[in-house]
């Protein structure tokens, strides 16, 4: 029985996806004086640069989260001054109290 049918089923699918993605590279780590170490070196730097692959794209989506965000806050901003603008500019109406007394 191989060591890799006990391990939890949890992460077995994602530790023979390693192990395959490191079967590319089959014929480098051969010619090592200790290929499973070479081995696993090479499945760390799969696993890095899948990383390095997820942190650039967080660090896309945050900076256009954070562009939408000025947006928004600029449109909130334009649409306050608009409407101060237009209620500066309405002309004042007296209402019907005031004009009855005036008569």
């Amino acid at each position: 029985m191989s060591w890799r049918e006990n391990v939890d089923s949890i992460i077995k699918s994602y530790l023979e996806l390693q192990i395959k993605d490191t079967q590319q590279f089959k014929e480098a780590y051969s010619k090592s004086k200790e290929p499973s170490k070479a081995q696993l070196w090479i499945a760390i730097a799969n696993l890095s640069k899948h990383i390095f692959s997820l942190e650039m794209k967080i660090k896309y989506l945050e900076k256009t989260l954070q562009e939408m965000a000025i947006k928004f806050d600029q449109s909130k901003t334009e649409y306050f001054v608009k409407n101060l603008e237009k209620s500066i500019n309405k002309p004042k109406t007296r209402n019907k109290a005031a004009k009855t007394r005036k008569k």
